[in-house]
C-alpha cells in the first residue's frame, strides 16, 4: 500500500498507525457494482487500491455520460466538488475492485499529536488534487475543440507525450473513447478510417501509433463529422 500516491514518504510503520486512528474501511467491490455515490456533504475519499472504475453523471433526463475513468491509485469522493443539482453522479466498478475509504476530515483536520506523517499525507493529497485540476482542463480543451478530428488528435498526441513511445496504447475502448470525447461513435470510427487513409495515424484495437500531419491537417478541415 505505501506505493499509492497519496501515502509517498510515509513509514509502513506510521501508515498502520494512522489508519487505524482514521478507522479506514478497506472494501472489495464486483464487477458492475456502485461503489461510491456522490452528495452534496464532503465526506468520504475512496482510493483505488486495485481494479479499474469510471465516474459518470445522470442528467435530469436520464442520460448517462461518462465523466473519468479511474485505476490503481486514483482517488475519488465529494471532496472533488461536482455541480449537484439534480444531477446524479455515480463511480462503478468496470472490474472486481479493492477501494479504501477515508473521512476527508480525517485528513484536513489538525492532528492533537503533531504527526508528521499526517503533515505529509496532507501534501500528498494537495498535490493529487492538483494533477486531477490538470487532468480537468485537459478534458475541457479536448471538448472545446470544435471537430470529431480536433478532438481525437489532441487527446492521441497528448497520449503519446505522456508515454514517450511512438506507439502507445490507451486505456479504453474505442466505445469508451467516443464518449470522453464527446461524439458519436460512428463519427469517431470514420474520422479515425480518414486518417489512416491519409497516413497521419495507424491504430489496431486500443493501440495507435502517429506520424506528424501536413500542415492542411493540423487544424482539422473544419466540416469533420460531428
Amino acid at each position: 500500500m505505501q506505493q499509492i500516491s497519496i501515502f509517498n514518504g510515509i513509514s509502513p510503520e506510521e501508515l498502520s498507525r494512522m489508519l487505524h486512528c482514521f478507522q479506514a474501511v478497506k472494501t472489495f467491490c464486483r464487477r458492475g457494482q456502485t461503489i461510491q455515490t456522490y452528495s452534496s456533504h464532503l465526506r468520504k475519499i475512496g482510493i483505488l487500491l486495485s481494479g479499474r472504475a469510471h465516474l459518470y453523471c445522470v442528467d435530469f433526463d436520464g442520460s448517462y455520460t461518462l465523466l473519468e475513468r479511474f485505476g490503481p491509485n486514483d482517488l475519488f469522493g465529494e471532496m472533488f466538488s461536482l455541480p449537484l443539482w439534480g444531477l446524479e453522479y455515480i463511480v462503478e466498478a468496470d472490474t472486481d475492485c479493492e477501494v479504501l475509504f477515508l473521512l476527508y476530515e480525517d485528513i484536513i483536520k489538525r492532528c492533537e499529536k503533531a504527526c508528521g506523517h499526517h503533515s505529509q499525507l496532507s501534501d500528498n493529497l494537495f498535490q493529487i488534487i492538483t494533477k486531477k485540476s490538470q487532468a480537468l482542463s485537459l478534458r475541457i480543451n479536448l471538448l472545446t475543440a470544435k471537430t470529431v478530428r480536433q478532438r481525437l488528435l489532441h487527446y492521441l498526441t497528448y497520449q503519446q507525450e505522456q508515454k514517450r513511445q511512438t506507439s502507445f496504447s490507451i486505456d479504453m475502448s474505442l466505445t469508451e473513447l467516443a464518449e470522453y470525447l464527446g461524439v458519436d461513435r460512428s463519427s469517431l470510427m470514420r474520422e479515425i478510417r480518414t486518417l489512416k487513409a491519409k497516413g497521419v495515424l495507424c491504430s489496431k484495437g486500443r493501440v495507435f501509433s502517429l506520424t506528424p500531419p501536413s500542415p492542411n491537417e493540423k487544424g482539422g478541415s473544419g466540416r469533420t463529422n460531428e
